[in-house]
């Protein structure tokens, strides 16, 4: 049966915040001093806690005060106070590119659109920051899990949504980023549509970005615009990553032994550079896996003294935080741009695109030194690096974030990337209009270039960008 209805989750396929709420309350905890870690039965009754909450048995500001109270924050007043930020945080929303367009496009179409949304937070808060994004104007349906008094992935809320709008589950989809509640419309019999997707979601189908939903084949009711396919393919902004793509690193024992015995005397050890940077190493691998799996990039106070040095005292290492992250990379080898790097970048700009660069990296100061000493700082107005930002590829945020600051819609964006699986990923679920990745020959064998991590396109070196990026309005 062909689809009539399409049903929207909110948070994360509409809008997203700067980091998620309990991101933020760790933050504020964190700030005001050593707080309680929760028990592995604490967590279960948070859990629980929370499940009253988004049903509507347990108000926000009571949910948010036993919280406070499980960490140690035992002053009724201070909780009170930290509930306020909480709430002044919650809404603070920011929009996913392309909502609007793809609600307007699946109008057009003759569609029921609606909203399935799980919150713990009062249906006017969650119409407000939808009106924000500009797509509460679309919604016929509005299936509430505080009004219903149960949550995803019940079928019972999915089930609602669908009786407000007299349709079956057969005649409509429901489109989510959520695994376990993809599923459980699945279980309540509707199709299922994936965008800025959990990694290992099922779904009938997959969106690349909110404008893609209008190429799903089920929401094919006509053909799609010619305006949706220019805002698919006509690129006005080229991201670049730093490491591998722009620039190469290349061993140098010298310099590398130079660098380590640098950071033994700024920190002052009495241990020799060798063993106490091989301690350094260690500590940077446990920090890798964190911020792999966090998606979450410390800043370099947090660096040096959370994770490298977090037997020194803070006070002595937090103001050497920037000399030690330039010190510790320069113990891994020289950095060079590539050859004819400059040239391409030029090229670029006289043909008419805008140039960005959006890198994972530790440093905070390093790049745009770099750019500003080979003359290239003035052709990237926006830099985005995970450092200062906070978040890491491959999180759709730092995607929009770069695309925030460059004013362009993330679909007439391309980047340029070495990294399948961390760069293409993260690409398609910001909605990126084209992904390049940059790789040798002898690299090709060692990626897996399938499934999710399929680029557009390979380039070997960085002047085929030439061949792919022709004058602006040439064609």
């Amino acid at each position: 049966m062909a689809i009539r209805g399409i049903f929207f989750d909110a948070a994360g396929v509409f809008y997203y915040r700067p980091e998620p709420t309990d991101q933020y309350v760790s933050t504020l905890l964190k700030a005001r001093g050593p707080s309680t870690e929760l028990s592995a039965e604490d967590r279960v009754r948070q859990k629980a806690l929370r499940s009253q909450a988004d049903s509507g048995h347990l108000s926000p500001d009571d949910y948010w005060d036993q919280v406070l109270l499980m960490h140690g924050v035992a002053d009724p007043e201070e909780r009170s106070a930290l509930v306020g930020k909480i709430n002044d945080y919650s809404n603070h929303v920011l929009p996913i590119p392309g909502g609007r367009e793809a609600l307007a496009g699946l109008r057009e179409r003759g569609f029921v659109l609606g909203v399935v949304t799980d919150t713990m937070y009062p249906l006017v808060w969650k119409m407000r920051w939808l009106d924000q994004m500009g797509v509460a104007e679309f919604m016929d349906v509005i299936a509430c899990s505080t009004v219903l008094g149960v949550h995803k992935p019940d079928p019972a809320i999915y089930l609602d949504a669908l009786q407000q709008a007299h349709l079956t589950p057969s005649e409509s989809a429901f489109v989510g980023h959520d695994a376990g509640e993809l599923e459980g419309a699945r279980e309540a019999g509707m199709a299922t549509v994936a965008v800025n997707y959990d990694p290992g979601a099922r779904a009938d189908y997959y969106a690349r970005s909110l404008l893609d939903l209008l190429n799903v084949p089920i929401f094919k009711k006509v053909a799609p615009t010619k305006k949706v396919e220019e805002m698919n393919h006509d690129i006005e902004v080229i991201f670049i990553d730093v490491g591998n793509t722009l620039r190469v690193l290349v061993e140098d024992e010298p310099y590398q032994a130079q660098a380590r015995k640098q950071i033994a005397t700024l920190v002052g050890t009495q241990e020799s550079p060798e063993s106490f940077c091989a301690r350094l190493d260690e500590r940077y691998k446990v920090y890798r896996k964190w911020a792999f799996e966090t998606l979450i990039e410390a800043s370099e106070k947090e660096l040096w003294t959370r994770w490298m040095l977090p037997d020194w005292p803070p006070d002595q290492i937090a103001p050497l935080a920037g000399e030690l992250t330039f010190l510790y990379r320069q113990t891994m080898g020289r950095r060079f741009a590539q050859p004819g790097a400059k040239q391409v970048v030029v090229e670029l700009i006289k043909r008419g695109y805008r140039l960005g660069i959006l890198s994972n990296t530790i440093t905070e100061r390093e790049i745009p030194q770099w750019l500003e000493q080979d003359g290239l700082s003035q052709y990237f107005p926006t830099v985005v690096l995970s450092s200062i930002f906070g978040r890491r590829k491959p999180g759709p945020e730092i995607y929009w974030e770069a695309a925030r600051r460059a004013r362009v819609d993330p679909a007439r964006a391309a980047y340029v990337a070495d990294n399948p699986s961390r760069d293409v990923p993260g690409s398609r679920r910001a909605g990126f209009g084209m992904v390049i990745l940059l790789l040798e020959p002898a690299e090709l064998t060692k990626k897996d270039l399938t499934g999710d991590n399929k680029p557009d396109l390979v380039i070997h070196r960085l002047d085929e960008l030439l061949d792919v990026f022709p004058a602006r309005g040439s064609a």
